[in-house]
């Protein structure tokens, strides 16, 4: 389930800006981190979910949720709104693209057939319609696709789900391998191992 382009090492080494949220700037761009110690410091006691895009609610007991964020000054209101009104968790910015490269670089392609382009643009229209979403743009580059990295306690990434803007989001498989993760830390912990 981890991509071939996924090392710990590198998600280790990122270094990731800390963004905080008002009114005047919108955005601002605060302390400087290692993705090592964003990873560690902010997991809940069966480990992180990282992404970098909308997820419905759902049982995320035990993890702690972080976004991470490729950049800023493009769409800083909406990026503060999707913080504020969306996504109440530590935002981070990846300037380098070192977890966006993790998860493989996700370019979205719908190739030169027009129709193909009506039927996606078609599509989005009707699951912001179904998801009764208040506010969107079309700002920003749209192609570049992010994902989901389930990391354990100390940082390590256990799992991850690719964005692909075509198909919904794997909630379900996202869910899945969180209670199986939660599941294996009790485990471990009834057996006296560590996880």
């Amino acid at each position: 389930m981890i991509p071939k382009t996924m090392k710990t090492e590198d998600l280790f080494e990122a270094t990731l800006v800390c963004l905080k949220f008002g009114s005047n700037p919108l955005v601002e761009e605060t302390d400087v981190f290692r993705g090592e110690e964003v990873l560690t410091s902010n997991s809940g006691p069966a480990g992180t979910l990282v992404f970098v895009s909308k997820i419905a609610s759902g049982d995320l007991d035990g993890f702690n949720l972080v976004s991470i964020v490729k950049e800023t000054g493009i769409d800083d209101e909406g990026l503060s709104e999707f913080a504020t009104e969306y996504f109440p968790h530590p935002t981070y910015k990846d300037q380098a693209l070192k977890f966006y490269n993790a998860l493989g670089s996700g370019k979205m392609s719908i190739g030169f057939n027009p129709l193909a382009m009506i039927k996606l643009i078609r599509d989005s229209m009707k699951k912001i319609k179904e998801l009764d979403v208040k506010s969107y743009n079309t700002k920003g580059e749209g192609f570049l696709q992010g994902g989901w990295i389930l990391c354990d306690p100390d940082g390590i990434p256990k799992a991850a789900f690719q964005e692909n803007a075509k198909t919904r989001v794997p909630i379900d498989a996202i869910l899945k391998e969180m209670q199986s993760m939660s599941g294996s830390k009790e485990q471990d912990s009834s057996d006296g191992k560590t996880a």
